[in-house]
């Protein structure tokens, strides 16, 4: 009877002991997750806007910089002159609806709400003559969109903070395996420096800037 008491502990010790099966992630499920640390830069963005009425806004361009990716990841140009809307795998195009409009002196300040998505295009053809090549691709990102302007009306520059919360991510095959831009409630604060329209006609604004990891809105 001994024995078979230390016979059954042995085995039940040794059974304890073995690797139980690992599931995968969800990111692992559903491709790599490029993550961005808190405060760092998350990407970077070149774009115009075309404000269709005075409550309707198109915002769009391309992303010259994704944290986590390397420049021919990007751009199908290996010349940096050439890495340009031409060329940009990844592109945007926000959707904005104005609330409303504060004067302050020179100052306009106006608070937009809308959505913006991430494509990609494995075959980019963007040009800013015609904003509808900027949404010709895959969505991959989309996120809600918060808005304040500050336009300086003595000479149409303006700076711009936006507020960005995922909404959903896809997976999109780059070459290196399955990847995703971010996953649901991850937030990020976006800062955009513009200019006013040039040329003739003189229908879009100019802008450029970067985004920032934040906490989530609301932490999973």
């Amino acid at each position: 009877m001994r024995k078979f008491r230390n016979s059954l502990m042995l085995a039940i010790l040794f059974a304890s002991l073995q690797p139980l099966p690992v599931s995968a992630s969800p990111d692992e499920d559903h491709g790599r997750r490029l993550r961005t640390p808190l405060g760092d830069i998350a990407f970077e963005v070149v774009g115009q806007v075309s404000n269709l009425s005075p409550t309707v806004s198109k915002q769009y361009g391309y992303l010259s910089f994704i944290n986590g990716l390397t420049a021919p990841e990007i751009f199908t140009a290996s010349d940096p002159t050439m890495q340009n809307e031409t060329t940009a795998l990844f592109t945007f195009f926000t959707d904005a609806v104005t609330e409303r409009v504060i004067s302050n002196g020179r100052l306009r300040i106006v608070n937009r709400v809308g959505t913006t998505t991430v494509y990609l295009d494995h075959t980019p053809d963007g040009t800013f003559a015609d904003r509808e090549s900027f949404r010709d691709g895959n969505p991959i990102l989309t996120l809600d969109y918060r808005q304040q302007v500050i336009l300086d009306t003595a000479d149409g520059t303006f700076t711009v903070v936006n507020l960005l919360t995922v909404v959903s991510a896809e997976s999109f095959d780059l070459g290196n395996g399955s990847l995703r831009l971010g996953k649901d409630r991850e937030h990020f604060r976006q800062f955009y420096s513009g200019a006013p329209p040039t040329g003739t006609p003189a229908l879009n604004g100019v802008f450029a800037g970067y985004a920032v990891a934040i906490e989530p809105a609301e932490p999973n």
